[in-house]
């Protein structure tokens, strides 16, 4: 039953406005975002264009992307008492689980093709069109290192796969937490908003705090301090993990207050 209700919501997410919002974020959002940073850089490495791409408008965002790929599709659903409906032919908690999933997944796939298809763009096709001048290297060239750039060791594919898959599971803990937040919360603009004030309430309190290092941004998009150990990334995105872990706990024991 769950593998058919799967589909059934897959097939009803893909309307035509879900379609162009996320062509936009995928493709608009970083072509802006490369023609705003093509002029008045100095670029040495394409992955120097990349990381400055996806550490400008993106970072900003970021909460708000997420939440928008699949959530409002749920929130019009609850505004106009679907659910209730829904709950004659199928169990609730297998309707909600089908929504849950299918917000992960169109989430994070959503997520991954905005940053990969922006890594692969930079890395292996603007090459050949020459948009981007590069200063020569020399011996006395320092270029920054951040945080995965470890990874580039590895080849600059594995760079560019894991720090997509690292951005979409951020997506997918920030689209659920609002996903279960919208079934807790009696305004569904209150919910869907605690997530983006989370997000950047955390990074004032980290520069206040003088540990920058573990804030969200710096952490999803760590493009704006210098090169930190792994582990650091992870303290912020196990503090969302138990955010996450709390709420689907609490929600589960209070079935009778969501708001359906």
């Amino acid at each position: 039953m769950l593998g058919n209700q799967l589909l059934v919501e897959l097939k009803r997410a893909c309307t035509v406005k879900n379609l162009l919002v996320w062509v936009a974020i995928i493709l608009l959002l970083p072509t802006i975002m490369f023609y705003t940073i093509k002029e008045g850089y100095q670029f040495f490495e394409p992955v120097e264009v990349f990381q400055k791409m996806v550490s400008i408008i993106i970072p900003l965002l970021f909460p708000a992307l997420a939440i928008i790929i699949y959530l409002p599709t749920f929130m019009q659903e609850q505004r106009n008492n679907f659910i209730p409906y829904a709950r004659t032919r199928i169990p609730l908690n297998t309707y909600l689980l089908s929504k849950g999933l299918i917000n992960a997944y169109l989430t994070g796939l959503v997520t991954f093709l905005l940053i990969f298809i922006s890594f692969v763009f930079v890395l292996y096709l603007e090459p050949n069109l020459g948009i981007i001048y590069y200063t020569p290297i020399d011996e006395n060239t320092v270029i920054p290192k951040v945080t995965f750039s470890q990874l580039l060791s590895y080849g600059d594919l594995t760079y560019g796969m894991t720090y997509s898959l690292w951005v979409s599971i951020h997506a997918v803990v920030y689209s659920t937490i609002g996903f279960m937040l919208l079934l807790l919360i009696n305004n569904p603009f209150i919910a869907i908003s605690i997530p983006f004030l989370f997000y950047h309430i955390f990074n004032f309190l980290m520069g206040v705090l003088a540990v920058p290092q573990f804030s969200p941004l710096s952490t999803i998009f760590p493009f704006n301090i210098e090169q930190q150990p792994f582990w650091t990334v992870l303290v912020p995105f196990s503090f969302l993990l138990i955010v996450l872990i709390c709420l689907f706990i609490f929600a589960s024991r209070n079935q009778k207050e969501w708001m359906i």
